[in-house]
């Protein structure tokens, strides 16, 4: 070995081959050696979605009133309703009373969650119930107004 290291050149033959071991033929095996694999799992709930039901049915004949049934799968901290403006936003929400995780909303053409709709033939009413956890659930249906007359009546779509 010592006649190899005193022949001229021999260090930079050495290195060569190190380089080209490295970063040629070599290298892809080589990098291959290192390479790790693994599975990992998620699970993903959506947030957002109504867990239970929201149902419109007819009050009276007179169709003054219609009612807005609902069940939830779990207890709410809070309940409010608001109905879509001509604009497409919500207006202000007015909060449900008594918070129950079933229960029925009763609404008049003249209801004051709809002030803000009039004019509107079909209006999207939105019941959110707010959870302990921070979270908050949103279930819509629409009801149809007699827009642009004054017998204040509702029916369900």
């Amino acid at each position: 070995m010592k006649k190899f290291v005193q022949l001229p050149g021999a260090a930079l033959a050495v290195g060569a081959f190190v380089l080209t071991v490295l970063l040629g033929v070599g290298g892809t095996a080589a990098s291959a050696l290192w390479q790790q694999s693994a599975t990992a799992t998620m699970s993903v709930t959506a947030n957002g979605t109504w867990p239970g039901q929201l149902i419109c049915s007819s009050a009276l004949n007179s169709d003054k009133y219609v009612n807005l049934a609902y069940t939830l799968s779990g207890a709410p901290t809070g309940l409010a309703l608001a109905a879509k403006k001509a604009d497409g936003t919500y207006g202000p929400a007015s909060a449900v009373t008594p918070v129950d995780p079933t229960g029925t909303i009763q609404l008049s053409g003249t209801s004051t969650v709809l002030t803000q709709s009039n004019g509107m033939s079909v209006v999207s009413v939105r019941l959110t119930a707010s959870y302990a956890d921070h979270s908050t659930m949103i279930a819509e249906t629409t009801v149809r107004l007699d827009a642009g007359t004054s017998n204040g009546k509702i029916y369900c779509s």
